[in-house]
């Protein structure tokens, strides 16, 4: 895999801006990497010299920045010149600081943030305790054994994708709106919850333990490999005891249910994986796709190489100095994936004018996303000023309007589900049936208006009924218009469906995440906050371009091709130095010792993390292990780390003698990383989330008052985002139809009965 001359045009849309990176970790490095890779002129000024992590990633995350020594008061003086900023830092700097950057952007990605009462504290953290306090590791795992984090780093990829999409927005609006707040505990909350606290403040659900619970069926063994499964629909769900070769259960409640297959669950599993064992992951994954069920080969840092879909996109390149192979930039522009050294031929231009008000105020945006990844970029928009117009069907709602659980009894259940309130505030909603001409019609009208369209749905959805790229453009030449495939626009799997949990499958982060020898197993939730960052920040480079030119552009951004840029870590062991990286459980090779470990109290946990000797000697004082000090066997993190078993043992025994609380504290007071277990169900109430208001409260007409997080960072000074609650389904239709299209009482109400616009489901 080789770089292929592609740059031209507006494959490059920041060309010409200039920014500098002081970053510490993979957060405010990719956020580097981002810019750099959309064209801007990166300069990393101070921060560490290396990541730590080795010399692959260090040479894809920085490559073609220029590096220059220097420290804090330096970083000011050269933002005379600069754009953008990001700006990593171990807490929450000195008052005044941010004030002396002019009118650059600026980022500020800090573990805490720099409001709330853990910021400014120095408290010691770890990727292990944000995930522990921010609920990360409240499902996954077996109630057998210890609770389980993500395997990949993701909230740090995900933080430098909102960074950057951030800083990029940030600056295409009034100087006043320039400084942005990111603390990854709150991006860690964000990323990994799939609102259970929204679904548990709707059902009022009581404070009792959650058992935690493996998705199933999820990865589960072939007769050559892994396979994974997604059902994401009722449908879904019925086909797949079909495809198992199990009918009789179609009449079985249970077995036809998530929940209620795990009151058999040993019977469940047995025959789910006495089917996939007779056959092949290529037979698995083709037989699935016959019923559309969501479904995708298991993939490592080596067989992802292989994948024909990988291949066919040239998503990897070789690094220039041909050391090992790293993913390309996750997005393209008018077709076309940026070149990473190839100076661009798009004329190259300053950064925008200041406005007086939000960065996208004015704009008018057709929103057809659906679930997570597609709602947030709209969500987004909206934040930053947008008059964001989110359309769906009453035959084909959103999907995201029936998770969380919610009784088809209770009242407007369809406007309750919990990710759909979660990432669906500051927009409207319209229904319009697209499979009828009077309901594209419509929408073609309002496609001539608009700045922004963006999807993604499968490519086939918007080409079957004539709005491909070609006909947008030819309706709306100004209009940019994004696409947000699971896996793209070209390529044999063009057509795959896919969700979340489908292409962490697929990109190796379920490979990742799980026990030392156990099943790969599901991050549930981190690929799409990482698609939907990754989108926007393409989207906002888009659009800095065509407010500038006029010209529409169209953006290609992949749910798939973004997972597999968190994973990238193992493609890059395995090209650069031929190690296959596997499951861990909670350790890691970045520390001494980490763990997670049960408490009194039932299952209360707590983990520690010891990063350095300084913390070794600090987790010595806190437990009382003083012998420690004195076994030459565990003189350097080599050492510890070859007997993790034996201290893991030994720490079991001392934390079962403690409060969770009183364990924290010892372990903090002697610097020591720790973290007490978070009940997502309970996240927003978490003492730093909830003081720095990272969750603001709405009121809902069927819900009554829900937290809801907005996005998972701040605009300083102005710390929610959200302007409107969540909408009812259909609920603006005669506002906009007829008070903006100028649709007559009469023929509104034929759209009505005639079922192309709707304020119910279809049935209900």
């Amino acid at each position: 895999m080789t770089m292929t001359s592609t740059t031209s045009g507006t494959s490059l849309p920041l060309a010409g801006l200039r920014a500098l990176e002081w970053s510490t970790s993979i957060a405010g490095a990719y956020a580097g990497r981002l810019l750099a890779d959309a064209g801007v002129t990166v300069t990393r000024l101070g921060g560490a010299a290396t990541l730590g992590r080795g010399p692959e990633l260090d040479g894809y995350l920085h490559l073609g920045k220029e590096r220059r020594e220097g420290d804090l008061a330096d970083l000011v003086a050269a933002a005379a010149t600069a754009d953008l900023v990001v700006l990593e830092l171990p807490d929450a700097p000195e008052d005044g600081l941010l004030d002396r950057f002019g009118d650059a952007a600026v980022v500020v990605i800090t573990p805490f943030g720099l409001t709330g009462p853990w910021a400014g504290t120095a408290r010691p953290w770890s990727e292990l305790t944000l995930q522990l306090e921010g609920g990360a590791l409240s499902s996954r795992g077996s109630m057998d054994s210890y609770p389980v984090m993500t395997g990949s780093s993701e909230a740090l990829w995900i933080a430098g994708s909102m960074a950057a999409g951030a800083v990029v927005t940030a600056l295409q609006g009034e100087r006043s709106g320039r400084r942005i707040d990111l603390a990854l505990l709150d991006v860690t909350a964000y990323a990994n919850n799939m609102f259970q606290d929204v679904s548990a403040t709707i059902g009022q659900t009581p404070r009792a333990p959650m058992p935690r619970m493996r998705l199933t069926p999820g990865v589960e063994p072939a007769s050559d490999g892994w396979v994974g499964f997604n059902l994401a629909s009722a449908a879904n769900h019925q086909d797949f005891l079909v495809l198992m070769e199990r009918p009789e259960w179609l009449a079985d409640e249970q077995m036809s249910t998530f929940l209620g297959r795990y009151a058999r669950y040993a019977e469940w599993v047995e025959a789910v994986r006495a089917w996939t064992r007779r056959h092949t992951v290529a037979e698995c994954v083709e037989a699935a796709g016959r019923f559309r069920i969501p479904a995708a080969p298991v993939h490592d840092g080596a067989s992802i190489l292989h994948d024909e879909q990988v291949v066919a996109r040239d998503f990897y390149e070789t690094h220039p100095s041909g050391a090992f192979t790293m993913p390309r930039p996750p997005f393209l522009f008018d077709g076309v994936r940026p070149e990473r050294g190839v100076p661009s031929t798009a004329a190259e231009h300053t950064a925008p004018a200041s406005t007086d008000g939000l960065p996208f105020a004015g704009l008018r945006v057709l929103d057809l996303g659906t679930w997570w990844v597609g709602a947030y970029v709209g969500a987004a928009l909206g934040a930053g000023g947008a008059d964001v117009v989110k359309v769906e069907s009453t035959s084909r709602i959103d999907g995201s309007r029936t998770m969380g659980f919610v009784p088809t009894e209770r009242e407007h259940w369809w406007d309750l589900g919990n990710i759909y309130l979660g990432v669906n505030v500051n927009k409207r909603d319209l229904t319009l049936d697209l499979a009828t001409a009077a309901g594209r019609e419509l929408l073609v009208r309002m496609i001539g208006d608009a700045d922004v369209l963006i999807e993604n749905y499968a490519p086939r959805v918007l080409e079957a009924i004539g709005l491909d790229w070609d006909a947008v453009h030819e309706i709306n030449p100004r209009l940019v218009m994004l696409r947000m495939p699971a896996f793209g626009l070209t390529g044999p799997r063009r057509e795959m469906v896919g969700y979340a949990q489908t292409v962490e499958q697929f990109s190796g982060l379920c490979w990742r995440t799980g026990y030392p020898g156990g099943d790969p197993t599901n991050p549930s939730g981190p690929a799409d906050p990482m698609g939907a960052a990754s989108s926007f920040f393409a989207l906002s480079a888009a659009l800095l371009e065509a407010r500038r030119s006029g010209r529409g552009i169209l953006v290609e951004a992949t749910l798939a091709e973004s997972a597999m840029v968190m994973a990238s870590e193992q493609v890059l062991a395995w090209t650069g130095r031929g190690e296959l990286l596997e499951r861990t459980g909670n350790r890691s090779a970045l520390a001494d010792v980490q763990g997670v470990f049960a408490v009194r109290g039932t299952d209360e946990w707590v983990g520690l993390s010891v990063l350095d000797d300084a913390q070794w000697r600090g987790l010595v004082a806190a437990t009382g292990f003083t012998e420690w000090l004195s076994d030459p066997a565990l003189a350097d993190r080599a050492g510890r780390q070859a007997a993790a078993d034996r201290l893991e043992a030994q720490l079991a025994d001392w934390f079962a003698t403690h409060d969770a609380d009183e364990a924290v504290e010892k372990l903090l007071g002697a610097g020591v990383p720790a973290g007490r277990r978070t009940d997502w169900r309970w996240v927003h109430e978490h003492p730093q989330l909830a003081g720095r208001g990272t969750y603001t409260v709405v009121e809902h007409p069927y819900a009554g008052e829900v937290p809801l997080p907005g996005l998972p960072y701040q605009r300083v000074g102005t710390p929610s985002w959200i302007t409107r609650r969540p909408p009812l389904l259909g609920e603006h239709n005669e506002e906009i139809l007829c008070g903006e299209l100028g649709l007559s009482p009469e023929a509104y109400q034929e759209l009505v009965d005639s079922q192309v616009v709707g304020t119910r489901p279809a049935g209900q």
